[in-house]
């Protein structure tokens, strides 16, 4: 499934052209593909943030031009500047729907562990995978059910539930582990009090 996002072109010019865009709410991005020339695009910025949110930089994005043409693309880069807390220039890539891409995706763990319940703590060490399949199959998420996951033990990333036409990238790690509860021991600190020396120097004149 894609999902549509409107962009406006626009020309190379100087960074103060640039910078006004930023000042109107536009991000300012370039399309590129294989074999096919760079486009220079603008989107609107908040509409764009919500996207994000919503939906991630894993998905695959329909780009509407005020044409009525567009293209399948997918986010390669983000640049942010992060003094003024905000995006200032996108990388949009071109992709072929009947062509694998490479992505990565995220992990939700579900469930409650066992492990957890008897006293144990969760620690999840991964919390992307990258994954190789056609742009349609891209999941939105891998989830990992960890409800029989007891204390010392973890699941790894050759035990993920991949989805149909998924192939796995990433190397085999642990996803998440059940650690043994620490034992608090209370420290017993005695402390002396200090003894203040008091030296009486006499000044004698000479």
């Amino acid at each position: 499934m894609s999902y549509q996002l409107s962009v406006e072109r626009r020309e190379s010019r100087p960074r103060s052209t640039l910078s006004e865009l930023r000042r109107q709410g536009r991000v300012p991005g370039v399309v590129y593909g294989k074999g096919l020339d760079n486009e220079l695009v603008h989107v609107n910025g908040p509409e764009f943030l919500r996207f994000l949110q919503q939906e991630g930089t894993s998905s695959v994005i329909e780009l509407s031009f005020p044409d009525g043409k567009s293209r399948q693309v997918m986010i390669r880069e983000i640049q942010q500047d992060r003094i003024k807390d905000r995006i200032v220039h996108v990388d949009f890539k071109e992709v072929k729907m009947n062509e694998p891409v490479d992505t990565a995706v995220p992990i939700e763990l579900k469930g409650e562990a066992v492990g957890v319940k008897e006293g144990g703590i969760l620690q999840q060490q991964l919390r992307t995978v990258d994954i190789r399949c056609l742009p349609d199959r891209i999941p939105d998420q891998l989830e990992v059910d960890i409800s029989e996951l007891g204390i010392g033990e973890s699941i790894q990333t050759n035990q993920l539930n991949l989805p149909s036409g998924v192939k796995l990238l990433s190397e085999m790690e642990v996803i998440a582990s059940v650690l043994p509860p620490q034992m608090e021991q209370e420290e017993q600190e005695t402390t002396e009090p200090d003894k203040a020396v008091t030296e009486d120097t006499d000044e004698k004149d000479a």
